[in-house]
C-alpha cells in the first residue's frame, strides 16, 4: 500500500473505509478463533466455555472481591480526579489525560510522604484520609460542569484497547483472588494490615510477615495499599490490595503510553502499550508486587520529566514521581533515576543549560525523597521526624528546580542526532562483543523475547535514520541506548562481584539485579522502539495494516513452552495470557493451602478473629511478637496469620535452610535458636506443628487459648494483667 493510501485511512468514514475496518476486525476474529482452538489442550486450557467456567467458580467469594472493588476504585478515582483538578486549578495548560495519570501518580506520592509524616502519630484513619479528600474536592465543585475531556487520540485508542484485551481476563481473576495470587509476595499484605489494624505507620517497624529481610520492604508501596484501603473502608489489607489490580493494570498500560509517546509520538505510545503483551509486566502485576507495579511511576515519572513540551508542573510532578518509584522497588526506581540522570548529560551536552540545570536539581530533590527506602532497606533507623522532614525538603527542591525550567527550548542542531547515533552505535557493538565479557542478562533476554528484540532492533534503526532525514524528529533514541547498556554494565561489574559476595544478602541481590534486569528493566524498554516501528507503520502506510498486524502477532500463540509452569519470562501471546488468568481464576491460585482463594481455613480465620479481639482488648500492640512453631514456612504451608492481622510473626521453622537466600536476613531461625526465643519471653506462642517435648503443654508461665485443628495460642500468664495496667 502506498502513503497516499495510507493517508486516506486516516479520518475516512467513506464506505471503502468501513470495509477495510470490517475485514480487520474480522480478521482478528479468526485469528483469536485459531488461537483458541490452538490452546485448546494447553496445561492450561483455553476454550469458549473457560470464561464460564472461571465465572462459576469464582462466584463464592463475589460478596467480598466485588464489594471490595466498588470501593476501592471509586476512592482511587476520586481522589486522582480532585488532585487532577487542583494540578489544572494551577496550570490550566495540562491536558486531561496527563491531568489523571499525574492525579493517579500523585495519590500514590501524598501517601508516601503523610504516611511517613502522620503514620507515627497514629493518624492512619478512614476519617482522616476522607478529610483529606474533602478538603481537595470541595474547592472544585463548582467547576465541575466546565470540565471536559477531549476526545482520545489514536494512541490512547490503542492502549484502551491493550486494557480491554488484558482485562477480559484479569477482572475474573482479581475477582477471584482476595489474597495477592503469587507465592513471594505475602509480605506487602502484611505490612498494610499492619497499618489497617493499629491506625499507625512505623518505617522502621512494619514487617509482620518476618519471612524476608529489610531490603525486601517496599514503604512507598505499602503505604499506598494502605490509603487505598482506608480509603475504601476495608478492614482487610490484602482485599484492598487485590481489589486494585485491575486499575492498577490499567495505570501500567496508560503510563507506557505515556512515555512512549514523549519518547516517538502518540501512536508509537500506544503501540508501546499494546506490546507490554509480551513482556512478564501483566503476569507479575497479578501480585500486585513492587517489581512490576513500580513501572506505573517509572512510566509516568519518565514521561513528565524528558517531555519536549517543558512544562515545569509536570517536570516537577514527574521528579516526585522517580523518587517515590525508588521507594516502591529500589532496582527499578534507581535505573529510572538513572535514565533521567543520562537524559541531563544529553541536554547539557546540546546547550540546554536550563534544562538540564533543572533536571539535576530536581533528582537532588527525588533523592532525599527516597531517603526512607535507604534508611529502611539498610536497617539504619532514625527518630521521628526526620525521615518527613527529608521529604518535605526534598519535595522543596524538586519545586525550586522546575522553576529554573525555561518554557523557550533552544534552537535544534545536530547534536542531538550526533550523540543519539553514537549512543545507538555503541549499544549494538556491545551487543556484537558481549561475549568478551560473559554473562547471561542480553543472550536471555534474546532467548525469553526473540520477536520484541528484533522488532526493538528495527525500531532503534528507524529511529536513527528519520533523527538524520528529519532533523530533531527522535530526540530521544540516545537515552533508551543508555537504558538497555545499562544491563552491560551490570554484566561487567557482576563478573567482578560475584567473586567477592559471599553474604547470603549479597548475593541474593547481586542476583536479583540480574533478574530484574532479565525479566522488567529490558523487556519494558524495549516496548518502545517495537512500539514506534509499528507505529510508523500505522501513521504513514496503513491505519488498518499496522492494528492487524500487531494484534495478530501477539493474539496468537506462534510457540509453545516445554514448562507453562515457568513461562512468566517468555514470550506469551494474549490467548495464553487469558488461559493462565482463566485457570488461575478457576482453580483459585493457592492450591495445597486450605482454602484455594484465602490461604486460610475455618480453624485458621478463627484464630484471627481471636488475635484481632486481643488487639481490640489492648493486649496486643505494634511492639507484640508471636513466637510461631512451624515445620515449613513456605508460603503454601505457613499459616498466614500475619496477612490477616498484622501482628509481628517470628517463625520457628524445624525444616530451617541456613542457605536459603530469600531469606537472609529475616526473622526466620532454626530450631537451634528455640530456647533464645524462649527466654525472652514472647507474649504469645503460636504452635502450628507438634512443640518439642521438653516445651511443656502449656510452655511454663504460659495457658492455651486457643486449640482447633493444628493450631495451639498460648498467651504468657501476666499479659492480661499488664493490659490492663
Amino acid at each position: 500500500m502506498s502513503a497516499a493510501e495510507g493517508a486516506s485511512d486516516r479520518g475516512d468514514r467513506s464506505p471503502a473505509s468501513f470495509i477495510r475496518c470490517a475485514a480487520v476486525w474480522l480478521g482478528l476474529a479468526v485469528v483469536t478463533a485459531l488461537a483458541i482452538y490452538k490452546l485448546r489442550n494447553f496445561d492450561y486450557p483455553l476454550t469458549p466455555l473457560t470464561w464460564i467456567h472461571a465465572w462459576r467458580a469464582i462466584s463464592p467469594v463475589l460478596p467480598d472481591t466485588a464489594w471490595a472493588a466498588v470501593r476501592v476504585w471509586t476512592f482511587w478515582a476520586v481522589s486522582s480526579c480532585a488532585i487532577a483538578g487542583l494540578l489544572r486549578r494551577y496550570d490550566s495548560s495540562i491536558e486531561a489525560g496527563d491531568a489523571i495519570l499525574a492525579g493517579a501518580a500523585g495519590l500514590w506520592v501524598l501517601a508516601y510522604v503523610l504516611g511517613n509524616l502522620v503514620g507515627p502519630l497514629g493518624l492512619m484513619r478512614s476519617w482522616f484520609v476522607w478529610l483529606l479528600l474533602a478538603a481537595a474536592v470541595a474547592p472544585q465543585l463548582r467547576d465541575l460542569r466546565a470540565f471536559k475531556f477531549n476526545p482520545p487520540s489514536n494512541g490512547q485508542k490503542l492502549a484502551l484497547i491493550a486494557w480491554a484485551l488484558l482485562s477480559v481476563s484479569l477482572l475474573p481473576l482479581q475477582l477471584g483472588s482476595p489474597v495477592p495470587p503469587f507465592m513471594d509476595v505475602l509480605n506487602h499484605p502484611a505490612a498494610v494490615q499492619r497499618i489497617l489494624t493499629f491506625h499507625r505507620y512505623l518505617p522502621f517497624d512494619n514487617d509482620p510477615y518476618g519471612a524476608y529481610g529489610a531490603r525486601v520492604q517496599a514503604p512507598a508501596l505499602e503505604l499506598f495499599y494502605a490509603v487505598l484501603g482506608l480509603g475504601a473502608g476495608s478492614k482487610m489489607g490484602a482485599l484492598a490490595e487485590t481489589a486494585a489490580m485491575v486499575p492498577m493494570a490499567g495505570l501500567m498500560i496508560f503510563s507506557a503510553y505515556r512515555l512512549g509517546r514523549t519518547f516517538f509520538g502518540d501512536s508509537a505510545g500506544g503501540m508501546a502499550s499494546l506490546f507490554m503483551f509480551f513482556t512478564c509486566l501483566f503476569r507479575r502485576e497479578q501480585g500486585m508486587r513492587a517489581t512490576a507495579v513500580v513501572f506505573v511511576l517509572v512510566g509516568i515519572g519518565l514521561a513528565f520529566f524528558l517531555d519536549s513540551r517543558r512544562n515545569r508542573t509536570l517536570f516537577a510532578c514527574g521528579a516526585m514521581a522517580l523518587g517515590t518509584s525508588v521507594a516502591v522497588h529500589a532496582i527499578g526506581g534507581a535505573l529510572a533515576m538513572f535514565v533521567a540522570a543520562s537524559a541531563a548529560v544529553f541536554w547539557l551536552a546540546s546547550g540546554d543549560f536550563s534544562r538540564s540545570l533543572a533536571a539535576i536539581i530536581c533528582l537532588a530533590g527525588a533523592l532525599m525523597l527516597a531517603v526512607p527506602e535507604l534508611l529502611i532497606g539498610t536497617e539504619q533507623s532514625v527518630s521521628y521526624p526526620i525521615l518527613p522532614a527529608i521529604q518535605l525538603a526534598g519535595i522543596a527542591v524538586i519545586l525550586a528546580g522546575a522553576t529554573r525550567l525555561r518554557a523557550q527550548a533552544p534552537a535544534v542542531s545536530l547534536v542531538i542526532p550526533v550523540l543519539n547515533a553514537v549512543a545507538v552505535i555503541g549499544l549494538f557493538a556491545l551487543f556484537i562483543c558481549r561475549h568478551s565479557f560473559p554473562g547471561p542478562i542480553f543472550d536471555q533476554v534474546m532467548h525469553n523475547l526473540p520477536m520484541l528484540w528484533l522488532f526493538a532492533a528495527l525500531g532503534l534503526i528507524a529511529a536513527e535514520v528519520l533523527g538524520f532525514v528529519e532533523k530533531g524528529s527522535m530526540p530521544d533514541t540516545g537515552i533508551i541506548a543508555v537504558a538497555l547498556m545499562v544491563g552491560f554494565a551490570v554484566e561487567i561489574a557482576g563478573n567482578y562481584l560475584a567473586p567477592i559476595a559471599t553474604a547470603p544478602a549479597e548475593r541474593d541481590m547481586l542476583g536479583n539485579f540480574f533478574s530484574k534486569l532479565i525479566d522488567y528493566w529490558i523487556p519494558f524498554i524495549l516496548i518502545f522502539p517495537a512500539g514506534l516501528l509499528f507505529g510508523l507503520l500505522y501513521d504513514r502506510i496503513s491505519r488498518p495494516l499496522a492494528f492487524f498486524a500487531v494484534l495478530t502477532i501477539l493474539m496468537y500463540p506462534w510457540t509453545r513452552a516445554e514448562n507453562p509452569q515457568d513461562y512468566d519470562s517468555d514470550e506469551h501471546a494474549i490467548s495464553e495470557q487469558w488461559a493462565f488468568n482463566l485457570n488461575r481464576a478457576e482453580a483459585g491460585y493457592w492450591a495445597g493451602t486450605h482454602d484455594h482463594r484465602w490461604t486460610l481455613g475455618d480453624d485458621g480465620f478463627a484464630l484471627v478473629k481471636l488475635l484481632l479481639t486481643e488487639v481490640s482488648a489492648g493486649r496486643i500492640t505494634p511492639a507484640t511478637h508471636i513466637l510461631h512453631l512451624t515445620d515449613t514456612t513456605s508460603a503454601w504451608g505457613l499459616e498466614q496469620v500475619a496477612i490477616f492481622t498484622g501482628i509481628d510473626d517470628d517463625p520457628i521453622d524445624f525444616g530451617y535452610d541456613p542457605n536459603n537466600l530469600f531469606q537472609a536476613g529475616s526473622r526466620i531461625h532454626g530450631p537451634d535458636d528455640l530456647p533464645a526465643a524462649l527466654s525472652r519471653h514472647p507474649s504469645y506462642i503460636l504452635e502450628q506443628c507438634p512443640a518439642p517435648g521438653w516445651m511443656g503443654d502449656p510452655p511454663s508461665g504460659y495457658y492455651k487459648i486457643f486449640d482447633r485443628g493444628d493450631l495451639r495460642l498460648y498467651r504468657r500468664a501476666d499479659v492480661v494483667k499488664n493490659a490492663i495496667n
